[in-house]
């Protein structure tokens, strides 16, 4: 049971068409961006990180790596919620069945590049509380990615520092839809998966 209960689509005028967009892009209306609604300038500012971070068509990262990224920094974290959502969304986004099934292995499976890893580790600990990098790995993706697509990586992991502590302090829930497609992925959630 959330903390704050979601206001009705209807109930958010002031953030409606950004959730709509939203809503468009995922195939649900997000409980969290509901709850926040009742906030409307915090729901439009965060709904402006995730059209700049994660939802933007001219990103300098694949957007199946950004969504892997926000994976395993909120897996890192324990966050249900949004472990759900970006396990959907990368499914959406094109990560694979494979990868996903096999993210937590992601430093010794075959499934995943040299890049993959080194932007995954960082988002192991990067997503951790308190964040941290470790300087070695931070050479390893230098490696790999521009400066500028190693700040659009940290600001994926940090967005998805907010959304963690946002849906984990609310006990937001997940949505149905997003319920289903979980069971019928074989998804075992945040939790599980850390076991």
């Amino acid at each position: 049971m959330p903390h704050v209960s979601p206001l009705s689509m209807s109930e958010t005028k002031q953030a409606q068409e950004d959730i709509a967009w939203l809503a468009s892009a995922t195939g649900f209306t997000a409980n969290s961006m509901l709850t926040l609604s009742r906030r409307p300038e915090i729901a439009k500012a965060v709904l402006e990180l995730i059209r700049a971070v994660v939802r933007n068509p001219d990103g300098t990262v694949d957007p199946e790596l950004r969504w892997m990224v926000a994976h395993i920094t909120s897996l890192s974290n324990g966050c249900s919620y949004c472990s759900a959502h970006t396990f959907k969304n990368g499914a959406d986004a094109g990560v694979s069945q494979e990868k996903l099934d096999a993210i937590w292995e992601f430093e010794t499976s075959s499934v995943f590049s040299a890049a993959e890893r080194s932007a995954l580790r960082v988002a192991l600990t990067g997503g951790q509380c308190p964040a941290y990098a470790n300087p070695d790995d931070m050479v390893e993706m230098r490696k790999h990615f521009s400066e500028e697509q190693i700040v659009e990586l940290g600001a994926v992991i940090a967005l998805f520092g907010f959304n963690n502590r946002w849906n984990a302090l609310m006990e937001t829930d997940v949505e149905p839809q997003v319920t289903e497609f979980l069971e019928e992925n074989g998804y075992r959630g945040a939790k599980e998966d850390r076991a």
